[in-house]
């Protein structure tokens, strides 16, 4: 069955998918980029977001990505989480509030 979407900035935190352990090896940029293909294959992107992991954290970056849809937020949470989907090591994706 089809699932309407409106087009309204997603506040809940069940459309929010917050990604750690990205390598630091490329550029936030590239991560940028590498997170867009891969999640967007789930469903429509809000926003996808890098930043640098903080001092204490070591290096590498984290994502903040924000689908329209909880069930495609879901759905990208289930299928990516300890995959290797762009770096050797996996990502580990977890729903904002989860």
């Amino acid at each position: 069955m089809a699932q309407v979407i409106p087009f309204a900035i997603p506040m809940e935190n069940d459309k929010t998918l917050l990604v750690w352990e990205l390598s630091c090896g490329p550029t936030a940029e590239a991560l940028h980029h590498s997170l867009f293909i891969v999640f967007s294959q789930f469903g429509l992107l809000y926003s996808v977001r890098v930043f640098p992991n903080a001092a204490v954290a070591g290096p590498g970056f984290y994502a903040i990505i924000k689908f329209y849809s909880a069930r495609d937020a879901q759905k990208a949470q289930k299928a990516c989480n300890q995959k290797q989907l762009f770096q050797n090591s996996p990502v580990k994706p977890i729903l904002d509030g989860a």
